[in-house]
């Protein structure tokens, strides 16, 4: 063989073994991440592209997925469609008749189901929504004629079975049931959906429940048979002007730790929080700051992963503005730090065994979360606020380490320093806004 047929076999097999898909996923032993088919950990890193089925065409949503693709997200949530009354940029309805759950339009379906391939090509992981239960009078379950309960439960079972066989042969396919609220009035009907989805759809397309903040998927059905994996789902501890209720809110890193320490272990991500954007003041948009912190605090609070919200969920018309929002990048920056290292063994320094001292305020925004991995070899914490902390490094093992300051607004390592001293040693950074620790043994 010469050496260019050699050449050329050698790259060949290279190809084929990087377009292996990494789909269907699977659970790690632990039950605390995504496993791909090549066993690797996968981290759940997603868009909120909600509206994409009503709101695109089929070239805009490829291009929307090709750029979110770009920027370091493997993940779309999506809806099947959010509210009865939208149709498709094709002019077609979800449903014939009067959202009449037994008679789903083919056609639309057959577009849902296109869009979910063209992510599949670009090995992007789908989480797909129906029928979306909604907060505010604006969806299936809370709107004035109440579909979900409208359908009843024969009908609902029928289109979640109908979803299932529809959608079966997609391997980068997982579902979300409810949507932004609790079952409450829609308990039997909605049952009945997730029961006949679960029943058809193939047993790799896990399925978990969007509940209304700040309750997770297993506040409600952790011991349901279908509930493949969790949701966490909170907005701020501090309570906004016009909603009473919000002040009885967790932090992310707090419903994220009381997720964690469940007696009974199941994978949970940060499925939605406050959003980037330009939306109503006190409501749940925020600043790119606040996306970065919410995502490193699940990070390091034991989830799996995290989604990111904008804008872009209803897709406005300037919605290729809104996919280059500064956080939407900087989101970038955080699944490649968390690629350098093995996050998967990473584990809540829950009793500040690590960092014993600097910590900062237990529901407060300056509160510092440190995980440390398995080997205790390596330790990485989040400072959401300029401020010192003490780091106990005879809690590790190791004689030397290696500290890096990574900044999470650019994604660069901007300082390194050593420690040789077995002893509790006050270390913080000098400027900037919020900032990533990575501390590794060294010998």
């Amino acid at each position: 063989m010469s050496k260019t047929s050699l050449f050329v076999s050698c790259w060949l097999l290279s190809v084929a073994v990087w377009a292996q898909s990494p789909f269907p996923l699977k659970i790690s032993a632990n039950k605390r991440y995504f496993v791909t088919q090549q066993n690797k950990p996968f981290l759940y890193h997603a868009d909120t592209g909600w509206q994409i089925f009503t709101q695109l065409t089929t070239e805009e949503a490829l291009e929307y997925m090709t750029f979110r693709k770009s920027q370091g997200f493997n993940t779309l949530q999506l809806q099947i469609v959010m509210s009865p009354e939208q149709v498709s940029r094709y002019g077609q309805k979800p449903f014939h008749g009067e959202v009449d759950f037994g008679r789903p339009n083919e056609a639309y379906h057959d577009h849902v189901s296109k869009l979910i391939g063209k992510a599949d090509s670009l090995w992007l992981l789908v989480v797909l929504s129906q029928p979306w239960l909604g907060c505010c009078q604006e969806a299936f379950g809370n709107s004035p004629n109440k579909p979900i309960q409208k359908n009843g439960v024969a009908k609902n079972r029928f289109y979640g079975q109908y979803l299932g066989r529809k959608l079966a042969k997609h391997k980068n396919l997982l579902w979300i049931t409810g949507g932004d609220n609790d079952p409450k009035g829609d308990r039997l009907p909605l049952f009945a959906f997730i029961e006949g989805l679960y029943e058809t759809a193939p047993k790799h397309q896990l399925i978990t429940y969007h509940a209304s903040p700040p309750h997770s998927s297993t506040d409600l059905f952790q011991y349901a048979p279908w509930l493949g994996f969790s949701f966490i789902y909170t907005y701020w501890r501090e309570k906004p002007n016009q909603w009473s209720s919000a002040d009885l809110q967790p932090h992310v890193y707090e419903a994220a730790i009381r997720e964690y320490t469940k007696s009974d272990t199941l994978l949970f991500v940060l499925g939605e929080s406050q959003y980037e954007g330009m939306g109503v003041k006190d409501n749940d948009m925020g600043t790119p700051q606040i996306v970065r912190r919410q995502a490193y605090w699940t990070m390091l609070c034991g989830g799996a992963g995290h989604a990111y919200g904008s804008d872009i969920w209803y897709f406005p018309s300037n919605w290729r503005d809104i996919m280059r929002y500064p956080g939407a990048y900087q989101m970038g920056h955080l699944i490649k730090f968390f690629e350098q290292i093995k996050w998967w063994t990473l584990a809540p320094d829950l009793r500040h065994e690590a960092v014993v001292g600097g910590y900062g305020d237990w529901s407060k925004n300056n509160f510092v979360t440190t995980a440390v991995s398995a080997d205790k070899k390596m330790l990485v914490s989040y400072l959401p606020e300029i401020q010192a902390i003490q780091i106990d490094f005879n809690y590790l093992n190791g004689q030397k380490f290696r500290g890096r300051w990574y900044n999470p607004s650019n994604g660069v390592f901007e300082k390194e320093f050593t420690i040789d001293k077995k002893n509790v040693q006050r270390i913080g950074p000098a400027n900037g806004t919020d900032w990533v620790l990575l501390v590794e043994a060294i010998d």
